[in-house]
């Protein structure tokens, strides 16, 4: 999302956080003649395809589509693939490189990886983005695998999606059955139970931990697609007053519902007709809460509403949701930040319980999957906490320290390549 106050790009905010994170541990010095702030922000590999689609009126058009391999010394590398206008090279980037640090905050056994291809799924029909997808799969073929590097769904894809590109995978290989090639499939093709309301959940689940319980706590949710709804959804079981919504693609007219009285969450989802937007969704941005949960795009608070906004906390559901100087800007305010590369890392977790799932060929029940969850994004939250406290850092900062180090020194015992 852009605006009309000068800033830098996705990628150069998520290199300013990095170089925080740099800054603290003075890596450089640890790990002496090794060119290590180099080797970790510098991606693996990065390749671009452009594809020919049949369309169904028998026209033909081009397609850029890309892959970004960042960083798999923890584990192979993992990461969603992106359908969307603004899915080009260095946003993919910017994605590739948030999964590593992501994946090394949780302790999760993957490096980081991304996809993108520049395209509007909503201009396409079905029968296209089936071609779409497997020509996807058949681009990058030869870099992705179960031990290598492991889709998964993003922005603009979904199960469906990745069901297409498990089944191009396998007829590319003789008809030899690889579940774990991609992830966030649906449960009757190999997904895991849970993997829907992962990413969510696991966002509420840190903001629970985070801020002691939500009980009674006023929330904002911006977003309502899959993240953003089950968000919602379980701040709403836990017992916070959910006040408002925003999200113009599923409430349409003005594109917020604001209601200081509290939003019955459970019976918008079962029937989203029940409700009307009634604000603009920039202003439920900016309404008083205890809890803002932007759960969409990346960079929606930024220069030209980071004044605006009055939330006492907020925690990222999506990838990048705040600028480079916004987020200096909320910290001064004295509004905490929880990042996320913490809050986002639900979906990945589960990704790796499929992942598990899928190598054992034995399935967990939905509960077993979301207890699990549960733990570990509370663990990792606590860990995150106790290191900021320790050494009096913002919580951005000390997220991006531990995964920066963690990722360091296995980097070191590889030698260099």
């Amino acid at each position: 999302m852009k605006n009309s106050k000068k800033e830098g790009s996705f990628l150069e905010d998520v290199n300013y956080f990095l170089e925080k994170g740099f800054s603290f541990l003075k890596l450089e010095a640890k790990f002496p003649n090794q060119n290590i702030k180099e080797r970790l922000i510098t991606p693996d590999r990065c390749v671009e395809n452009k594809v020919s689609i049949l369309m169904d009126d028998g026209s033909t058009r081009l397609i850029m589509l890309s892959r970004v391999q960042h960083n798999n010394d923890l584990g192979p590398y993992k990461g969603g693939i992106r359908f969307d206008v603004e899915a080009d090279l260095e946003h993919t980037k910017a994605l590739a490189s948030t999964m590593t640090w992501k994946c090394a905050l949780a302790e999760i056994p993957f490096g980081g990886a991304k996809g993108g291809g520049v395209l509007d799924p909503h201009q396409f029909s079905n029968s296209e983005l089936e071609r779409i997808s497997k020509a996807y799969m058949r681009a990058f073929a030869d870099l992705l695998g179960p031990e290598h590097d492991i889709p998964a769904p993003d922005i603009g894809t979904n199960q469906q999606i990745m069901a297409w590109m498990r089944k191009r995978y396998e007829d590319m290989n003789n008809g030899r059955i690889f579940p774990g090639i991609v992830t966030g499939k649906p449960v009757g093709y190999g997904g895991s139970r849970g993997r829907m309301q992962a990413t969510g959940f696991g966002t509420v689940y840190s903001a629970e931990e985070f801020l002691g319980g939500l009980k009674g706590k006023t929330v904002i949710v911006q977003g309502f697609g899959n993240v953003g709804s089950y968000a919602a959804l379980q701040a709403y079981h836990l017992g916070a007053k959910v006040i408002g919504l925003s999200d113009p693609y599923v409430f349409g007219g003005k594109g917020g519902i604001f209601d200081e009285k509290g939003l019955n969450i459970a019976k918008i989802i079962l029937e989203p007709g029940s409700v009307s937007a009634n604000t603009p969704a920039e202003a439920v941005l900016c309404h008083t809460c205890d809890l803002l949960l932007p759960c969409a795009r990346e960079s929606v608070i930024n220069l030209e509403n980071v004044e605006k906004i009055q939330a006492a906390n907020i925690v990222e559901g999506a990838n990048g949701p705040i600028t480079s100087g916004a987020d200096n800007i909320l910290r001064e305010r004295g509004i905490k930040i929880l990042p996320d590369i913490l809050a986002n890392a639900g979906g990945v977790t589960v990704s790796y319980y499929e992942w598990l799932q899928n190598r054992q060929g034995e399935y967990w029940e939905e509960d077993v999957v979301l207890t699990k969850l549960q733990q570990r994004m509370k663990q990792n939250t606590v860990k995150l906490l106790k290191f900021a406290d320790e050494h009096k850092l913002d919580y951005r900062t000390a997220g991006y320290s531990i995964a920066l180090m963690k990722v360091a020194e296995a980097r070191h015992l590889t030698g260099a390549q």
